[in-house]
């Protein structure tokens, strides 16, 4: 298994994405199944989950929490040239539910 980051991701977490290939395939059962990749982004308001095992805290569960997409334009607003147009922004503004209680990496889906 190896890390492969794009050029800017040390410097913006830019391109942050991970694909595994198996040396043999994967038997499929109740506890291993395939997930459907989007055909395209969701809109502002899609509800996704994040999911990880934990920031600081490390449960013997998988932990996940439900948020909103958001625009574009909302988390330029919020995180002031942090964004690039190879991210996604999800959560609530008023703040509460967070990846941060969730992970310390973000694995997002819809």
């Amino acid at each position: 298994l190896s890390t492969l980051k794009g050029q800017q991701w040390r410097r913006w977490k830019d391109s942050d994405i991970a694909l595994i290939k198996l040396s043999q395939p994967a038997t499929l059962n109740s506890y291993v199944s395939s997930v459907a990749l989007p055909t395209k982004c969701g809109t502002a308001g899609t509800m996704c989950q994040v999911s990880g095992w934990g920031a600081f805290v490390y449960p013997d569960t998988l932990q996940y929490v439900e948020v909103p997409l958001l625009t574009g334009n909302t988390c330029l607003e919020a995180y002031f040239f942090q964004m690039t147009e190879n991210m996604i922004c999800a959560g609530f503004m008023e703040g509460g539910k967070d990846s941060c209680q969730v992970t310390d990496r973000i694995d997002l889906y819809w």
